[in-house]
């Protein structure tokens, strides 16, 4: 702990070793956030380093009594969200999400989730995922992992709530769509 507070201090001096110390200690857990919304590495190390880009810029900022290990991957999960702002026109799709009234996803058998939840390991889970469309990833993400609330979300995404669950909604069935398939088989 107050190895980290040293290297943080070291950083905030902008030290070079600190902030390369600091990068190689905390890189591989935030690849593990990102990775969980983009779909390749690249994508993925780019926003990484854009936000320790944004924490370094931002270290006189930090308040100590908050873990900085939370605080880094604050940064992280508000990258991405920016990120995806960026690259997709969200109200425009949110138009069309309104439009379309949601699937039933039908009803899937006690046996094949008892199936699934022995046989699907995490990596497969995470594959899954990694399959949603864009929208659906980043919200089941959002909700299901990083617990955040519809309200949160649709006002990181400038989405409404009702869009929000409806994404989710959406990712939740495709995802049993595809473990039935992979069971059903």
């Amino acid at each position: 702990m107050e190895q980290l507070s040293n290297l943080i201090e070291a950083c905030k001096r902008n030290e070079r070793k600190a902030q390369h110390a600091l990068y190689d200690l905390f890189f591989q857990p935030l690849m593990g956030i990102v990775r969980k919304y983009k779909n390749n590495n690249e994508d993925a190390a780019a926003l990484v380093n854009e936000a320790f880009f944004k924490a370094f810029t931002q270290l006189d900022k930090y308040n100590t009594e908050v873990p900085f290990e939370y605080w880094i991957k604050r940064i992280t999960i508000n990258t991405v969200i920016d990120d995806f702002r960026k690259h997709k026109k969200i109200k425009e799709f949110e138009a069309k999400i309104d439009d379309l009234s949601l699937k039933s996803a039908g009803s899937i058998s006690q046996e094949v989730y008892n199936s699934a939840e022995k046989d699907l390991q995490a990596k497969d889970i995470l594959k899954l995922i990694e399959g949603l469309d864009d929208h659906e990833r980043i919200v089941f993400n959002l909700f299901e992992i990083e617990g955040m609330h519809h309200d949160e979300i649709a006002k990181y995404l400038m989405v409404s709530e009702r869009t929000s669950k409806r994404y989710l909604n959406q990712a939740r069935e495709t995802l049993k769509e595809q473990i039935t398939r992979l069971f059903s088989t």
